[in-house]
């Protein structure tokens, strides 16, 4: 890991890191547009299925499988494969288990899906309101409130695999987690593919990937445009940190032991 970091350090220069942040600044841009969405009701479907598998790629069950195909892509060779992935994936546990236990419940804002619930003009299958339901005790107890409530309502029509998604996501909405994992995995392998200025055509799929998901998310109801954005503001941020301190703080150990 040492040897890939500091010889991804060592190519890099002031004009790549300029790239990197020009990389970064339109991958934002891609994702302004999502001000302009609204949920609606998906129906059942190809593209419903679709968005669905995109948003799994970047939960906990799929970000490591993309994480190694990113790294398979950029070093391919199994040594600089781990060491280019596993700190990375270390960063955004960490930071997953906060945004999930810290932040999250700090701002307390209820996800767009389970307002639209509560709403009497969806059919009320929250009659007790968005709020009364987050002072349920955990996600666990809201999710089996909710599929109890799901199953026992016939006026809210609405796709199958979107219900059991709509009762799995029960936790607060901002920021976006997903968001959040899929900025700062792309960001990260977009710094190890400036620096070494190796296979740049993987650029685009990393954009791709990271706003598909992001769009994703306000799709199937369960984040609003301002979640994802400020998600994606965080993983920026992340990306940034872990480079910092796993290439410069790197770079500096190799100095120390040379003097």
């Amino acid at each position: 890991m040492t040897n890939l970091l500091k010889n991804s350090w060592q190519a890099c220069r002031f004009r790549t890191v300029l790239h990197w942040a020009a990389a970064i600044l339109l991958l934002l841009l891609m994702l302004l547009p999502s001000n302009l969405m609204s949920f609606s009701m998906p129906q059942e479907g190809v593209m419903l299925n679709f968005w669905w598998v995109i948003s799994l790629s970047a939960s906990k069950y799929g970000l490591a499988w993309v994480g190694l195909m990113m790294a398979l892509l950029v070093q391919p060779e199994w040594k600089k494969v781990l060491a280019s992935l596993l700190p990375i994936l270390l960063v955004i546990g960490i930071a997953a288990w906060m945004n999930e236990h810290v932040l999250k419940p700090a701002v307390a804002e209820p996800r767009p899906n389970i307002e639209y619930l509560a709403d009497r003009a969806n059919g009320a299958v929250l009659e007790q309101g968005a709020r009364a339901f987050y002072e349920l005790s955990d996600k666990a107890t809201r999710s089996a409130h909710l599929a109890r409530r799901l199953n026992g309502s016939m006026g809210l029509q609405m796709p199958p695999l979107l219900r059991e998604h709509w009762i799995e996501e029960t936790g607060y909405s901002f920021p976006s987690g997903h968001a959040i994992a899929a900025t700062t995995l792309s960001a990260w392998f977009m710094f190890l593919v400036i620096c070494t200025g190796k296979r740049r055509w993987l650029l685009p799929l990393f954009w791709g990937w990271t706003v598909a998901v992001c769009y994703s998310r306000i799709i199937l109801g369960v984040h609003r445009p301002e979640d994802v954005l400020a998600g994606a503001l965080e993983g920026v941020l992340l990306a940034a940190l872990a480079i910092l301190l796993l290439t410069k703080g790197i770079k500096h150990v190799f100095e120390m032991k040379k003097s």
